[in-house]
């Protein structure tokens, strides 16, 4: 009873805080997703920036007749082509998925977080849209990191109500809670079995033609409109096909490697190992967990932040 013992007076927020520690109602955050979330978005962000400096902005200048920051463009063009900046590109990525995928197994409401992904993925196109027929040919956003995201957390919602539902009309007893906790893993096992079908199955491969790893399509359907190759660019890779998109990455293999980090999720932050990394928080960490935890909102914004950063500088540059 030391937490109630040494508990401020009960109504203040330490009282409330303290009870809620004792009965186990306070809900602790895994600093070292948000510190990676964090410093994946940083990383994201820096590589837009690098886009808008040799894309985005010469098109503003071009517009206000100015010059704005164009000396970095070539240092920006040099950087995108560069190996470094591709395969830090995939890793990034990936862990970035990974997260997601272990951060599913750590709420029962991924039908919820699928909701304002949506909407936001609806919302990024309708934009990029408009912005592609009147100022920026190429912005448009037909299916991008949001989208799939989207995806693949709805996929992960699907199949772990499923679980839940099946593991609900076991009854009880050792191998009922066993086989109920087996099946949590089944949205993990389904990206596996995707990520296998489509690498072992020969729909997309591994490239390191261009001196950087990526991941390439082998699927080329027959006699296919380009309107069908839309379609199925959605879902995976399309050979030699360029799937007109301002950012994309389609179901196959991220939405896979999104549920695949479920198993991740279960194997560590559903056991005693969740709480191997905590004597290791402390204040150094604070600024990158904070922008960990604000990811989405942070990736969303500094996709208008940005261009329009350009725009303005651009346009002020012009008045001197």
């Amino acid at each position: 009873m030391r937490y109630f013992f040494n508990a401020k007076h009960p109504g203040s927020a330490g009282y409330k805080q303290t009870v809620a520690a004792y009965c186990g109602r306070e809900k602790y955050r895994f600093w070292e997703l948000d510190f990676v979330r964090g410093l994946c978005v940083l990383l994201m962000v820096f590589d837009h920036c690098m886009y808008c400096f040799w894309d985005v902005l010469p098109s503003a200048n071009q517009m206000f007749g100015t010059s704005f920051l164009s000396e970095l463009a070539p240092v920006a063009i040099k950087y995108w082509n560069s190996a470094f900046r591709n395969n830090i590109r995939l890793v990034v990525v990936s862990a970035f998925f990974i997260i997601c995928g272990i951060s599913c197994t750590l709420t029962r409401g991924n039908f919820r977080r699928f909701i304002p992904l949506a909407i936001v993925a609806g919302g990024i196109s309708a934009v990029t849209t408009v912005l592609d027929q009147l100022v920026l040919p190429g912005a448009q956003v037909r299916f991008g990191v949001i989208h799939m995201l989207a995806a693949g957390v709805l996929l992960y919602a699907v199949l772990d109500e499923a679980a839940v539902s099946v593991g609900s009309v076991l009854g009880k007893g050792k191998k009922a809670n066993f086989t109920r906790e087996a099946l949590r893993y089944l949205p993990g096992l389904v990206g596996l079995i995707l990520l296998c079908w489509l690498f072992f199955g020969g729909f997309a491969r591994f490239s390191h033609e261009s001196g950087y790893w990526d991941v390439v399509g082998n699927f080329s359907p027959q006699n296919a409109t380009n309107a069908e190759k839309d379609i199925y660019s959605v879902f995976l890779y399309v050979k030699n096909y360029y799937f007109r998109s301002g950012d994309y990455f389609p179901i196959l293999p991220w939405s896979a490697l999104v549920l695949a980090g479920g198993i991740l999720g279960r194997l560590i932050y559903h056991t005693s190992a969740k709480y191997a990394f905590r004597p290791l928080d402390g204040a150094w960490n604070r600024g990158m967990c904070i922008i960990g935890r604000h990811a989405a909102v942070i990736y969303v914004a500094h996709m208008i932040v940005i261009p329009l950063y350009f725009a303005l500088g651009a346009y002020l540059f012009s008045l001197l």
